[in-house]
């Protein structure tokens, strides 16, 4: 019996990108997967290709942003299979923008998605794990919640509350066996990175093409669940969340530096077609 073997887990965003590339690892890795997502057909159809290939997958629609979506999802696995034993926390948007740009509604967007949205899913699990004897949450953040990330501000502000929310929930859990980590990953190629959630003319799809290191959601998937096993509090993904990490935590002045000089490169980069 593997790790995860038999594991009923929860995937939220699991209808593309790096969820869908989690509730594929889980499922090949022996666990009973519910993913759930707002694109309730494509979460379906994931569903029923990992069904096909035997997986245990089902698919269950879910809107992380409204509590009472989030709760009824929690009460239908438990009514289905009695146990929760992890919970993935991975529903999130990209929004590019400095400070000075970044819009009233991208600020709440972000919030609501990427900040109350994991707070939902966390307090959900949380209750029937602790019920339960135990259990493991995963939240995804970024490696812009482990270094300053300019030009992605509001997005890196609310990556860095999810370490931080990840990171101090994990000590109030150990006492009842609950693990929590966070998955912080560099660029990834995903619809989520791909797409143009601006708010000021940033384009991330140029810049992702700069970028030849960007990861692919399986690897980042098999990451998660490697450190998942090892209980890692931070899971940094990628040379571009591993540098930034350490730099900041020992060069801070030296990698502030850097990127001040950056900046303007940068910023002219990503606003090019």
């Amino acid at each position: 019996m593997g790790y995860f073997s038999g594991k009923i887990a929860v995937v939220t965003g699991g209808a593309s990108g790096i969820g869908a590339a989690i509730a594929t690892e889980l499922s090949l890795s022996g666990s009973v997967v519910v993913i759930a997502d707002i694109n309730v057909d494509e979460a379906q159809r994931i569903a029923e290709n990992l069904s096909r290939a035997g997986g245990r997958v089902f698919s269950l629609p879910m809107d992380v942003t409204d509590k009472e979506s989030v709760q009824s999802v929690m009460d239908s696995v438990i009514d289905s299979y009695g146990q929760l034993d992890i919970m993935i926390n991975n529903a999130g948007i990209v929004v590019i923008s400095e400070m000075e740009d970044t819009l009233e509604e991208d600020w709440d967007r972000l919030i609501d998605i990427n900040l109350k949205g994991v707070v939902y899913g966390m307090q959900a699990a949380y209750k029937i794990m602790k019920q339960q004897g135990g259990g493991q949450i995963l939240n995804t953040a970024s490696s812009s919640g482990l270094s300053p990330t300019p030009l992605f501000t509001a997005y890196s502000s609310v990556k860095h509350a999810v370490v931080g929310l990840s990171t101090a929930t994990r000590v109030e859990a150990a006492a009842y066996n609950i693990k929590v980590n966070a998955l912080c990953p560099g660029v990834v190629n995903t619809p989520v990175a791909t797409g143009r959630n601006t708010s000021r003319g940033m384009n991330l799809e140029t810049l992702s093409g700069g970028l030849p290191m960007m990861l692919s959601p399986k690897r980042v998937a098999k990451a998660a669940l490697k450190g998942m096993k090892k209980n890692k509090a931070i899971i940094p993904v990628g040379m571009d969340s591993y540098l930034p990490y350490w730099a900041n935590r020992f060069v801070p002045g030296v990698y502030d530096f850097v990127l001040a000089r950056g900046v303007p490169l940068i910023r002219n980069y990503m606003k090019s077609d």
